[in-house]
């Protein structure tokens, strides 16, 4: 079928485009949000498909950089227990007994669980930085694929995200048991 001959209801290619561009900025996750939001603004009462397309891709991005921001908060949090903890060792009562000698470098039993569970903290959440790459990483991904899939003219809907803007847009209820 040419491009003039189109079926009513497909997207147009300035539309495909547009929706392509709004999920391609998932490669700059927190100026990437202002495209779709513009896009979606300027085009909503013009094309039903770009303003969900447009739409899911702002929602899309806000989650990343949310979820990005809740996590560099907690691997912040395991140096402040490092820090705590290292800050504590000099101010801590001496292990020896009076009279032992001249103390060697001493710590408190509570100044050596502090600095251990600063250290487990870290270790944790530093697995957890390389756990968190992974997942920006298949996130991006998903946002490209969602740019080619519009590119060519699929209705791309993102597994949780799209039927619930869906039912967000079309004013229906979101739980199954209510009626419209």
């Amino acid at each position: 079928m040419s491009e003039g001959a189109q079926e009513a209801g497909s997207p147009t290619q300035d539309e495909r485009v547009m929706a392509a561009v709004a999920h391609a900025t998932i490669i700059w996750p927190v100026m990437g949000i202002a495209a779709p939001l513009v896009i979606w603004a300027t085009q909503r009462e013009k094309s039903r498909f770009l303003a969900f397309q447009a739409l899911q891709a702002a929602v899309y991005h806000m989650t990343l950089v949310l979820v990005g921001f809740s996590c560099g908060v907690c691997y912040f949090c395991s140096y402040v227990g490092m820090i705590v903890g290292s800050l504590a060792m000099p101010f801590s009562p001496p292990l020896a007994p009076p009279g032992a000698g001249p103390p060697a470098v001493e710590v408190s039993p509570q100044a050596m669980i502090l600095i251990l569970l600063g250290f487990l903290c870290m270790i944790v959440f530093f697995g957890l930085l390389f756990l968190g790459l992974a997942v920006w990483l298949a996130y991006i991904a998903c946002g490209l694929y969602a740019a080619v899939a519009n590119l060519q003219g699929k209705d791309f809907r993102y597994a949780v995200l799209g039927s619930r803007l869906e039912r967000y847009l079309e004013g229906t209820p979101a739980k199954p048991g209510a009626s419209p």
